[in-house]
């Protein structure tokens, strides 16, 4: 498989919005080399434990040119990038889909899942095509809803089918919260330990590639769905 049994020496590159500091600070503290892109970079620095190696890499959110570039820095500065996490703020637009603009849809999506995919797809063809590595997805902040539950649908199937294209080169998961966490504090502390998990092969390979954080262990999930439970989601029955 892609990952390594430690982070120590490793090359992680984490984009995105949402609660970066929780992220970046468990990833350097096993020593990793830790590189933030997106719009709050800068801020996440003052996570990074006294004397990290870490790269900041202001870009505007949902930009997958910048994106790409990103990755190109990370390759030519850093000689490699074993891990990518994607943060994914997938943000509340209230009321029903039939009332919404579709053009707002199109930026949740576009959000959600496209910019991921391309700095996937920049990060495999510069280094892991070759070398291996895994990439995590992380449902960082949001809130349920039509328009919300559709675009987590959509990268859902798109880590599914990434899984099974890039393995066993590269391990692909998603990780989302459970209805008993939903975007807590208790979420955010969890899902950091959780990519850290991913990363050192401390996760039960057996889980599939989407996985539902809940107030238990992490635990496995076909698929995001409103009528999930707690119930369904601690003992990965699909829903009917």
């Amino acid at each position: 498989m892609g990952r390594a049994s430690t982070s120590t020496g490793r090359v992680v590159l984490v984009t995105g919005e949402g609660d970066l500091a929780a992220v970046v600070g468990n990833l350097a503290a096993r020593g990793a080399h830790v590189v933030l892109a997106g719009p709050e970079a800068e801020d996440a620095r003052g996570a990074m434990p006294p004397g990290a190696l870490t790269l900041t890499l202001p870009c505007a959110p949902g930009d997958p040119a910048a994106l790409g570039r990103a990755v190109d820095t990370v390759v030519d500065r850093l000689g490699r990038i074993d891990h990518l996490v994607n943060l994914v703020a997938a943000r509340p637009r209230p009321g029903p889909l039939m009332e919404m603009d579709p053009l707002a849809l199109r930026d949740i999506l576009h959000s959600a899942f496209v910019t991921s995919l391309a700095c996937v797809q920049r990060a495999y063809w510069r280094w892991m095509a070759a070398h291996g590595g895994s990439v995590v997805n992380v449902v960082a902040a949001g809130a349920r809803g039509g328009p919300q539950d559709a675009a987590l649908a959509g990268l859902t199937e798109l880590t599914e089918w990434l899984a099974a294209e890039l393995a066993p080169r590269v391990d692909v998961h998603s990780l989302v919260p459970g209805p008993s966490l939903n975007y807590t504090a208790a979420y955010q502390a969890g899902a950091a330990e959780a990519v850290c998990a991913l990363l050192t092969r401390r996760t039960d390979s057996t889980h599939g590639p989407v996985l539902v954080l809940t107030e238990d262990p992490v635990c496995p999930s076909r698929a995001w769905s409103a009528r999930r439970t707690r119930a369904q989601a601690t003992t990965g029955r699909a829903p009917t």
